[in-house]
């Protein structure tokens, strides 16, 4: 029988209510059951699906040494990927390869917990305030379910006891993580507004940079990775995301190379490396002389795969549009200005779907 073929029986309905509504997550799913086939619930539909025929050869992601912040090179690098792709990958930041592999592994720890340890943590009904888990993306709303599971952190430091619920088995390891990445994003988006002839002060300060998120992202092996999709494509919603892959597993992050077109670019794991990807928030405030990249992740069949985004972005009664710095010779705004608590909800309210959100407040 075909892929195509196959229609939900009560076994999948099932499948579904024991990932979703009994809070076990797709890691319990592949720990409870030896799976040949993909379940029902997570095979796409032919459109979604990853093909190597959409792989673009020969146009690497931009590897860029920051070792030197005041070097103009750098500046122009950096700028000049945001102008472009949207994404790049920084090397020699001054986070130490040790450090990186710990919060790897701490990851790891807290999907290798007991079921109904993390399902202490199940969004709804979490022990903690600022940490919770779920499932796919958003997986109430979702007719197709994605192959992952995540627990998300926010970073609260004004709070004193923001984490004191956190899992004992990273928690250290994420206040940590969040310390070294907030000083490597500042510099990013002050060379990134400092390019738009603006500056980063107390009045964008909130906009730019106010909150900051972190996933723990886990995905399991999957026994028919090609009817599967880890994330779904996708823009980040948020200012500026910066990710750490796991080291050697290949063939799992993809960049789309262009606005208009199919073909994606392979986001390899460089060893010490952390992707950084623009999100809609700074499109939106250049002006479209930024890019959010849009990207998804592919699953493996040998081994599961942990990946580590920090999110940073505006808090949520923010006003989102485009800068006055950009608009001063008369350009005209390309999106109409929006509280960023509603660009969340669009986004939120439906599946992985693109740039639509991003293109729902589009001006004609």
């Amino acid at each position: 029988m075909s892929p195509t073929d196959r229609t939900a029986s009560s076994d999948d309905i099932e499948v579904r209510d024991y990932v979703v509504n009994q809070r076990n997550g797709v890691k319990g799913l592949v720990d409870f059951l030896t799976l040949t086939t993909l379940p029902y619930p997570y095979i796409q539909p032919p459109q979604e699906r990853f093909t190597s025929d959409k792989i673009l050869v020969g146009s690497p992601v931009p590897v860029i040494d920051v070792s030197n912040w005041n070097d103009p090179n750098v500046a122009r690098e950096i700028c000049h990927a945001a102008k472009t792709l949207g994404m790049f990958q920084i090397v020699n930041h001054g986070i130490a390869p040790e450090e990186l592999k710990g919060i790897i592994t701490a990851a790891r720890g807290f999907f290798e917990l007991p079921a109904e340890e993390r399902r202490r943590y199940w969004r709804g009904s979490s022990v903690s305030e600022t940490a919770w888990l779920t499932t796919s993306f958003n997986p109430y709303k979702e007719s197709v379910l994605e192959w992952r599971d995540f627990l998300k952190f926010e970073y609260l430091p004004q709070e004193h006891d923001f984490a004191i619920t956190w899992p004992l088995v990273c928690k250290e390891q994420v206040i940590d993580h969040f310390k070294k990445i907030k000083p490597i994003t500042e510099k990013i988006l002050n060379i990134l507004i400092n390019n738009l002839n603006s500056i980063i002060d107390e009045s964008n300060k909130d906009i730019l940079m106010g909150t900051m998120r972190m996933n723990f992202n886990y995905y399991p092996k999957c026994p028919e990775p090609s009817l599967a999709i880890g994330t779904g494509r996708h823009s980040d919603i948020n200012t500026l995301t910066l990710l750490l892959q796991e080291d050697g597993v290949l063939g799992s992050l993809y960049a789309r190379a262009t606005e208009d077109g199919d073909k994606w670019i392979h986001v390899p794991p460089i060893p010490g490396a952390i992707v950084v990807n623009i999100g809609d928030v700074l499109q939106v405030l250049s002006n479209d002389r930024y890019r959010s990249v849009e990207h998804c992740v592919v699953v493996n069949k040998c081994c599961s795969r942990v990946s580590i985004p920090v999110f940073c972005g505006p808090v949520h009664d923010s006003v989102i549009e485009p800068l006055p710095e950009v608009l001063e010779n008369n350009e005209t705004a390309r999106y109409r200005k929006i509280v960023y608590s509603d660009y969340l909800k669009g986004f939120f309210e439906r599946p992985h779907d693109g740039k639509k959100t991003i293109e729902s407040i589009k001006l004609p």
